[in-house]
């Protein structure tokens, strides 16, 4: 049974004191649901998402809280992943309908045969989103110094080391002679300070979280080959996919209207805050947001499973980000 048109108006009036003007073109998402490539889902059909706990979600707990997805007539449940790789695991196992990952995890699975779709982007790297980070008074004073060194990456195959590797060749530094630590993100500051590692690539939270315990900036990995580069999408399975035209609309229909209401600074600190473990209010004012997006580009798309390529992947087909994408519907009048 769909929203009365007297609950639906409320709900978007809610949605729009909330958010304020700067970001009115979220209740473009409070209109009727339309069927121009998919029937709609039945009301309150459940989709589990798996994500893990980084800024680049931020849009998917606003859509979620604010009832963006309710109003596609869709029920989602939050299923915790370690990594990209764990949600990965989680989607090809039945445990998810729909995973947040890494792109470069996401490209390594397709490659391993996973028959995955790319429902809708999740963020793009910004300006200092995530950082390498190093302890103080540690060997490690600059890129170069990575060579050699214990350095940890959230799993194998990630944008963590992924990155860090690019980052590293860049500045001259052998990617090969790295010794890898594979650490969940909330452990890794404790990690670098005692000495169990010398050096992790951060994302946004954990990477203002651990330079308010000390660590230092070592360089910005999303500058030089990897300036812009996408970081996090949301994908599902192929037959998921197939079976549930409705439910990936309604997320895709969601999920832009959530990336734009995350314009507001305020509302993404507020956010983070209620869900992201251990992060303060004054953690989330100090972080550095990633560039959140939902509609696919497949051009900027593209430049991951190149970037793998240029530094030492060998892919078993070619890999073309056009060929995965399940095109999002046309924006809202």
């Amino acid at each position: 049974m769909r929203p009365s048109p007297v609950r639906h108006r409320r709900t978007c009036t809610g949605i729009r004191a909330l958010l304020g003007a700067a970001v009115l073109t979220v209740t473009a998402g409070c209109g009727l649901l339309g069927a121009e490539e998919a029937p709609p889902p039945g009301p309150n059909t459940p989709v589990k998402v798996a994500a893990l706990a980084l800024a680049d979600v931020a849009p998917l707990h606003i859509a979620i809280d604010h009832g963006l997805f309710a109003q596609q007539g869709i029920a989602v449940t939050l299923v915790p992943a370690s990594s990209g790789q764990d949600a990965i695991t989680k989607l090809a196992s039945g445990d998810a309908n729909i995973a947040y990952a890494g792109d470069i995890a996401f490209v390594n699975a397709v490659d391993g045969g996973l028959p995955l779709k790319i429902v809708a982007e999740a963020a793009v790297a910004g300006e200092r989103t995530m950082r390498v980070l190093a302890r103080n008074g540690g060997p490690v004073l600059s890129v170069p110094d990575l060579a050699g060194k214990r350095l940890g990456r959230n799993a194998e195959g990630g944008v963590s080391d992924t990155l860090t590797k690019s980052l590293m060749a860049d500045h001259g530094a052998d990617p090969k002679s790295v010794t890898w630590t594979n650490l969940e993100f909330g452990v890794m500051a404790a990690a670098v300070l005692r000495g169990g590692i010398e050096a992790a690539l951060f994302p946004e939270p954990f990477a203002t979280a651990a330079e308010k315990q000390g660590l230092h900036p070592i360089a910005d990995p999303a500058t030089g080959s990897a300036k812009g580069f996408p970081i996090g999408l949301y994908g599902a399975t192929e037959n998921f996919a197939a079976g549930n035209p409705g439910a990936i609309a309604g997320f895709q229909r969601a999920m832009r209207d959530a990336a734009t209401a995350a314009a507001n600074r305020k509302l993404v600190e507020d956010t983070a805050v209620k869900h992201l473990k251990g992060i303060d209010a004054d953690t989330a004012a100090l972080m550095a947001l990633p560039v959140y997006r939902s509609d696919p580009v497949v051009t900027e798309l593209q430049r991951v499973p190149d970037l793998m390529q240029r530094y030492g992947k060998v892919f078993r087909r070619p890999i073309q980000m056009s060929d995965l994408i399940i095109a999002p519907p046309p924006p809202n009048k």
